[in-house]
């Protein structure tokens, strides 16, 4: 029998399919029956909550990972843009807005565990802050546009997509 994290990460392929996110459907990808995903997550909003988790610390990992020395709230935003513009996204990256009965909770668990890094923070003059807001949305648009299967840029275009957002974060940093 697949342990939690086996049968989330069994969800995970489920979304990355575009499939919908229902306990039937995640049996069905674990080889589990109904009762075998209900004993883990007995309604579908825990399941989800769990699967935003999942990805939740997934991107963590991958952001502290890319970044392991970054402390200050501009050393971290800059560690989320590359990783936005370098990375690759899917539907499942994607999960917390699956519930729209839920959507509110699971965009607040988003953003609570992720907002280390999109540097909500930061000071600076009205000037400084527009420019890293605008690496930020810059990068929110880029994984959005990813995970929804949009192209993003051409790969002659990354390298220096790429370096307008540094500069914009380093415009952002004269204080």
């Amino acid at each position: 029998m697949p342990s939690k994290t086996e049968i989330l990460d069994y969800a995970i392929e489920v979304l990355r399919r575009s499939e919908a996110l229902t306990i039937d459907a995640v049996a069905r990808e674990a080889g589990l029956t109904k009762p075998g995903v209900v004993h883990h997550f007995p309604t579908k909003e825990k399941l989800v909550v769990s699967v935003v988790d999942r990805i939740t610390a997934k991107w963590e990992a991958d952001l502290t990972s890319r970044a392991p020395a970054a402390t200050t709230p501009r050393e971290k935003l800059a560690a989320y843009v590359d990783y936005a513009l370098t990375s690759d996204f899917d539907n499942s990256d994607l999960a917390f807005m699956v519930d729209v009965r839920i959507r509110d909770g699971l965009a607040e668990q988003w953003v609570a565990r992720l907002s280390p890094w999109f540097g909500d923070d930061l000071e600076g003059t009205p000037v400084e802050r527009a420019s890293l807001r605008a690496a930020r949305l810059i990068a929110d648009g880029a994984w959005l546009n990813k995970a929804f299967g949009i192209d993003v840029t051409r790969e002659d275009e990354t390298a220096t997509l790429r370096a307008i957002t540094q500069r914009l974060i380093g415009e952002g940093t004269n204080s």
